[in-house]
């Protein structure tokens, strides 16, 4: 627990009415949470010694700093803009900060606010959870292989069509037969068809990257409809798409692509592989929505409930990680999976990412 001296260091030093319970309650000895509480004039007046642990900086060269300087840019600017507008606290899915030591530490950050004898302080707690983001980096990429192998062999009969269709016009161009132009154009076409089917596969095949970039919805869609359109299991499904034009988000375009694949193919399952999925994007305040409809016969409500806990599935040969790894990926891209879902009526999953900044 924090002792009468520290606080009355803190106390003496900066003026600060800041009782000594209010530092207890939101203090404790789990090694893995740093505390960090500022005052209106953005001082730091406290901070845990686990600061020394961690980032190798000793308390007394970080308390009177601004607590600015000790959290990344992005995450300065969400804490000032919420309190702004909000009095509520706000939590912070992934805070990353660098150590002296080149090791970068990811927490969870929940900031408070609270006002004492008319002073405002902050309160920051940051829990470590490197370790844990680590365990599902490698889940993610272990998904992702096990879902480019499940399309490959839709894929593998894609490619073998085209394949035919060259051997044949070039066998006709060996034995001299005229119209070689035509025959040229549908080839190059032909070729092209292979060089994007297999260029999707790679992409997929491929471990995360970090970088992000705008994309413009529609074109995410696409190119997973396409790759969902050569497995052959699911030729008796058709897609009723109706999006937006120019609707762009900030992401990882593979990792958006995972997502909208797994829930199209929750979608599928959910009808037999038979039935029509409707595909929406919409403008919603800052943010796109993505409507995945399938005409499956809904989610019962006990059910509901349970879809994003790991390890859960109604399917015979499922992992029950494909909706836990969609929540992850679109909660690191600060987004939200929402279910609706009406008995014998079908599902609708709606994807919400924020609006890409222009």
């Amino acid at each position: 627990m924090i002792s009468n001296s520290d606080v009355l260091d803190y106390h003496q030093t900066y003026n600060t009415t800041f009782p000594i319970e209010i530092l207890n309650w939101y203090y404790n000895n789990d090694q893995d949470t740093i505390i960090v509480i500022w005052n209106k004039q953005n001082e730091i007046i406290y901070i845990s010694r686990l600061i020394e642990e961690y980032f190798g900086r000793k308390v007394s060269e970080v308390v009177g700093k601004e607590w600015t300087e000790i959290l990344p840019d992005e995450q300065t600017e969400e804490i000032k803009k919420h309190f702004e507008f909000d009095q509520d606290k706000l939590h912070i899915p992934i805070i990353k900060i660098p150590s002296n030591k080149g090791k970068v530490y990811s927490f969870k950050g929940i900031v408070d606010r609270i006002n004492i004898k008319d002073e405002t302080f902050y309160i920051c707690k940051l829990r470590n959870a490197t370790y844990m983001n680590e365990l599902k980096q490698v889940l993610l990429d272990s998904e992702k292989l096990i879902l480019a192998g499940q399309l490959s062999a839709g894929l593998v009969h894609e490619i073998r069509n085209p394949l035919t269709s060259l051997k044949g016009f070039l066998q006709l161009v060996q034995a001299g037969v005229e119209q070689k132009e035509e025959y040229y154009k549908v080839m190059i076409g032909e070729i092209e068809k292979l060089e994007k089917i297999t260029s999707e596969l790679l992409h997929m095949a491929k471990p995360f990257k970090k970088n992000q970039k705008s994309e413009l919805i529609h074109k995410l869609i696409d190119d997973v409809l396409f790759i969902m359109s050569t497995q052959t299991d699911m030729r008796n499904v058709k897609f009723k798409v109706d999006l937006e034009e120019e609707l762009q988000v900030y992401c990882n375009s593979s990792q958006i692509k995972q997502v909208l694949i797994n829930l199209i193919k929750n979608g599928a399952e959910a009808m037999q592989k038979t039935g029509k999925i409707t595909i929406q994007s919409r403008k919603l305040n800052e943010n796109v929505a993505i409507d995945i409809t399938d005409e499956g016969q809904g989610v019962p409500d006990e059910i509901v409930k349970d879809l994003n806990s790991p390890f859960f599935t109604t399917k015979q040969e499922g992992t029950g990680l494909g909706l836990v790894i969609t929540q992850h990926i679109l909660e690191m891209h600060k987004g939200e999976l929402k279910v609706n879902t009406k008995h014998d009526k079908g599902t609708t999953f709606t994807i919400i990412l924020p609006l890409s900044q222009k």
